[in-house]
């Protein structure tokens, strides 16, 4: 089992932000090209157990479930049910937003187990479209 975070400050409230990470927001992210279509199958639930299929330019679409949600905390935690094209299993997941005077800080973070990859090479390839997930971010806040 492996650990990965990675955070950044944007000097932009923690609801601008937020509006782009939560659980339902995810589709704005879309625009970005980092997935093609987010999708929640029993429609956009926020509750224990509720499901979002991510489909991503190349490979089959992943699905989550949310774990926890604390909106006013600006966090949630989930779990991959499907990992689709991603080369690990026993996958968890936070996103936390924490507010920071007139801006915030976004963190992104995960446990899981990799499967013919090392951790080097994953954390290298997924700190790179979480950098990009940052940018577009910052630029729309």
């Amino acid at each position: 089992m492996a650990t990965f975070e990675i955070a950044t400050r944007f000097d932009a409230p923690a609801e601008k932000v937020w509006d782009f990470v939560s659980w339902t927001g995810m589709p704005r992210l879309t625009e970005g090209g980092f997935f093609t279509k987010a999708e929640f199958p029993a429609g956009p639930e926020i509750r224990p157990g509720a499901l979002r299929r991510v489909h991503v330019p190349e490979g089959a679409p992943f699905t989550e479930r949310l774990e926890e949600y604390r909106a006013e905390d600006f966090y949630y935690r989930y779990s991959l049910v499907d990992t689709g094209p991603f080369p690990l299993t026993d996958y968890s997941g936070i996103v936390k937003v924490t507010p920071a005077g007139s801006g915030c800080c976004l963190k992104f973070g995960h446990t899981a187990t990799l499967i013919d990859i090392d951790e080097a090479s994953w954390r290298t390839a997924w700190a790179a479209i979480e950098q990009q997930v940052f940018d577009f971010i910052r630029a729309r806040v």
